[in-house]
């Protein structure tokens, strides 16, 4: 026990030691990573190069990943928008709910030379990134006299096909569409990349299944509570509009990346099946999505 403490204390009189040698450089980290171009954690961890210039020892770091669509960023919308007072608001007093980062980690020492991420949440659910998603990888780094360099950038996740039972399954919640709208050219230029880009990856995925056929599903975000008789009135309403959409996914994919219109059926679920609850302000944004079955 006694050569314990000894090689504790020595170590902790070289750190010391260390950082007195070394002059404030009053100046923040430069902190650069590389950014794989499409991450599918069903198939390989994501592998992040990190290079750190810095002539002070860097003391410790966080890195954060947040999706760009958290908390309703990146164009989001409700399936309808109601004026304030109008049936379908939320509760006063609802309490509505708010999370940390996806993903967060806190390290003390140097940067690792390549960071690696199996694309799950450190939330107690554990769950994995979602499909054709991007994410927000922010890194900061502080040195031992309170320097802080950060670096941002976007993990953009592959189309995840996933099994479900005998059949495949692809969920995207990323297509955007304006508000009470099926129309796709009907969003900012910026959100028109976004959805041709997000069709693309969608359509070359279901080009490697071509003996499979396709339902195609429009899910929209409720704005009611459960079993009420207004959730019901909002089901009935926003069925209509998800089936809308569905079609305009289907169509945009028949005209322009030559998917085979025979293999391709769209329906509209409404708001019956959420996967957040409507009042998670983090995490509802995942509710109004896209999902494909794929079936033999």
């Amino acid at each position: 026990m006694r050569k314990i403490i000894v090689l504790i204390f020595a170590v902790a009189v070289l750190t010391v030691t260390a950082c007195k040698s070394v002059p404030n450089p009053e100046r923040n980290p430069e902190i650069s990573a590389e950014i794989p171009e499409l991450f599918n954690p069903i198939a390989n961890k994501l592998v992040i190069p990190i290079k750190v210039n810095h002539p002070a020892p860097i003391k410790d770091w966080t890195i954060q990943i947040q999706s760009n669509r958290q908390g309703g960023q990146g164009g989001e919308r409700q399936v309808r928008e109601r004026p304030e007072g109008e049936q379908g608001q939320r509760p006063e007093g609802g309490g509505q709910r708010r999370r940390g980062a996806f993903y967060e980690q806190t390290s003390k020492g140097k940067l690792p030379a390549k960071w690696e991420w199996n694309g799950k949440s450190t939330r107690e659910t554990g769950e994995m990134v979602q499909s054709a998603t991007d994410y927000r990888f922010i890194l900061t780094a502080n040195d031992a006299f309170g320097n802080t360099g950060t670096y941002e950038g976007i993990i953009s996740v592959d189309v995840l096909v996933m099994r479900d039972g005998d059949d495949l399954r692809i969920i995207v919640p990323s297509i955007v569409f304006p508000p009470n709208s099926a129309n796709l050219n009907a969003v900012s230029e910026d959100e028109q990349r976004s959805n041709r880009r997000v069709l693309r990856l969608i359509a070359n995925a279901l080009t490697r299944y071509n003996d499979y056929a396709i339902t195609v599903e429009g899910h929209s975000n409720p704005i009611t509570p459960p079993g009420t008789p207004e959730r019901t009135a909002e089901e009935k309403a926003d069925e209509a509009l998800s089936q809308q959409r569905a079609q305009a996914v289907v169509s945009f994919l028949v005209d322009n990346n030559d998917i085979n219109q025979g293999r391709l059926t769209s329906i509209g679920m409404s708001c019956t099946k959420p996967v957040a609850e409507y009042d998670d302000e983090d995490e509802n944004w995942k509710n109004r999505r896209v999902e494909f079955l794929l079936r033999k």
